[in-house]
């Protein structure tokens, strides 16, 4: 692991930058053999490579389907491109190494000590008396351990008795309050004050070892793609760093330090964490996955240090940590966002709703269907409508098929990745739909799936909920943003980009125009950037805060549609 410094990037990204030109995405979409593709036409000076990397799809691929290629790339000439995932989700078995730890917030507030910690530091951070910790942990007075859970205080409990420990007492005062819900004891954050200089910190997974050692020539003869994650850094990065050139301002300076880093051992995560300039930090982004990011994210607590997850989807990274956020909706909010969505605005009209129910050897989508199932119920019965059971569970295909009502708006939902399982209940409803009034729901992982007709998609007019905004890109490509990133690297920016921009415009803007205090904030300061919603939600005054943002999209005459919905 190495601390890399601004000129290191500047060499890189003069590597990685070949001679591209401006390029556009097609959006013509066709299917041979039950397959998607896209429909390129070559632009005049553009290369194959640089085809290769605006679809992301490797040169061995794009030989295959197109033979004639080898004997050269002419303008005009028109292409087939593999129809592929290009989200970051690909990424999202790296979260699943994530050991999960069991601590029990209901009834306490509670605390794992860290190596080398005190007593006296953790009655700082929190804003309790030593003796007050004494009293509610008395194992403590033989000695503090690493690792050792200590309980801060209680919550409320059933009989509306609030335990408050006061700092300046030696004494545990019990006080009733009626209908007045609040945490006994309040973990304060430390408070810090506004300045004209921040130091914000960037762990992102360059690998410059490898990244430069590459010969871009021999890389686009070999067929060879560049390496996914250090494509996902430096596009973030870039988003990153022209955010900050567009926030500039007198009286408001950013000192960008960046952490090279992909590494998971323990000993390069505390080499990382024990650098003068990580402990000097006012703000961390990274690490981006789960596993690495739930432990520097434990170092920059003990330093009081914000840091903020710009990928990962667990919820279980910002547990027992208040100065941890992140960016990235998880899958289960994701569902509730659809489960909203169906009931705001199909309900409405009066339609069928109908829910398909998950096999129990699945048990995420399981998990999927009973998160579905108590996000519609509860928000019905919030919005006091009359039909309390207008939320049809069913099994099988055949259940589908047996709970469709003529002359009313059926809408069918399947929340499962199985790819076998949504291809043949798809290709069965698109025949059973034929000139009825379908609308199919699911998960967005079902728009990539192999030998799934485009056709059946647009005839049921699939809708699905998303992180980003989709449609940001093709509706901007004449916003600086994009023509930054262009006249740079020569070629259209993917998704991280965007992500790199929109994270550091909302958090850094605020941090400019608030302070470092609104980190603690952030469930109070809703927003819509470019590509990505922020509303942020905290489940408790112990947790980080979880950004609930997203789109609902759906396919109509062939084309990926934002609804309004919000």
């Amino acid at each position: 692991m190495n601390y890399i410094r601004l000129f290191f990037i500047g060499l890189l990204m003069f590597l990685f930058t070949t001679n591209f030109f401006g390029q556009i995405k097609s959006n013509k979409i066709q299917t041979i053999n039950g397959k998607k593709y896209y429909k390129h036409k070559v632009e005049k000076k553009q290369t194959l490579y640089s085809i290769s990397k605006l679809y992301n799809v490797a040169l061995e691929d794009i030989y295959k389907l197109n033979p004639e290629l080898k004997a050269g790339l002419k303008a005009d000439q028109e292409i087939i491109i593999p129809f592929t995932d290009q989200t970051i989700n690909n990424l999202k078995h790296e979260n699943s190494k994530l050991s999960s730890e069991v601590i029990d917030t209901l009834k306490f507030i509670t605390y794992k000590t860290i190596k080398n910690e005190t007593l006296f530091s953790i009655s700082k951070k929190f804003n309790v008396s030593e003796d007050i910790i004494y009293e509610l942990n008395p194992l403590i007075r033989t000695g503090l351990k690493e690792g050792q859970l200590l309980i801060l205080g209680e919550k409320i409990n059933k009989n509306n008795i609030i335990l408050d420990y006061v700092d300046n007492k030696n004494s545990l005062e019990a006080d009733k309050r009626e209908n007045k819900k609040v945490d006994s004891v309040l973990i304060r954050p430390i408070v810090k004050t506004k300045k004209t200089k921040y130091k914000i910190t960037l762990i992102l997974p360059f690998n410059l070892d490898q990244t430069l050692a590459l010969d871009m020539n021999t890389l686009a003869k070999s067929y060879e793609s560049f390496p996914k994650k250090s494509e996902i850094a430096i596009d973030f990065y870039l988003g990153f760093k022209y955010a900050i050139k567009s926030l500039n301002k007198k009286g408001f300076n950013i000192n960008l330090v960046l952490f090279n880093f992909d590494n998971k051992d323990s000993l390069s995560l505390i080499k990382l964490s024990n650098n003068i300039n990580f402990k000097e930090s006012d703000m961390i982004f990274g690490p981006l996955f789960a596993s690495e990011f739930k432990v520097i994210s434990q170092k920059a607590k003990e330093y009081n240090i914000p840091i903020i997850s710009p990928i990962t989807q667990q919820n279980k990274i910002l547990y027992d940590n208040i100065y941890t956020s992140k960016t990235n909706p998880s899958q289960f909010t994701l569902i509730e966002s659809l489960a909203d969505y169906c009931l705001d605005s199909l309900a409405n009209q009066n339609a069928n709703i109908v829910l398909l129910s998950a096999p129990e050897k699945d048990k995420k989508e399981v998990e999927f269907v009973k998160a579905f199932k108590i996000r519609y119920n509860e928000k019905q019965k919030k919005l006091l409508k009359t039909k309390i059971d207008s939320l049809h569970i069913v099994n099988g295909l055949a259940g589908l098929k047996n709970s469709y009502i003529p002359h009313r708006k059926n809408v069918f939902i399947i929340l499962s990745n199985n790819q076998a399982l949504i291809s043949n209940h798809i290709n069965q409803l698109a025949l059973f739909s034929n000139k009825k009034k379908i609308i199919l729901c699911g998960l967005e992982s079902t728009t990539f799936f192999d030998n799934l007709d485009q056709n059946y998609l647009n005839q049921m007019s699939y809708t699905f909920p998303f992180q980003y905004d989709l449609s940001a890109i093709n509706n901007k490509n004449d916003n600086k943003i994009i023509a930054s990133y262009i006249e740079e690297q020569g070629t259209f920016p993917s998704e991280n980009y965007f992500i790199g921009y929109d994270i550091a415009t909302y958090y850094l803007k605020h941090l400019r125009d608030d302070g470092p205090e609104f980190i603690h904030q952030l469930d109070k300061l809703p927003s819509v950037s470019n590509y990505i919603r922020f509303n942020f939600f905290r489940p408790d005054s112990t947790t980080g805060f979880d950004n609930r943002g997203s789109y609902i999209f759906k396919y109509n005459n062939y084309e990926l549609i934002k609804t309004g919905w919000k």
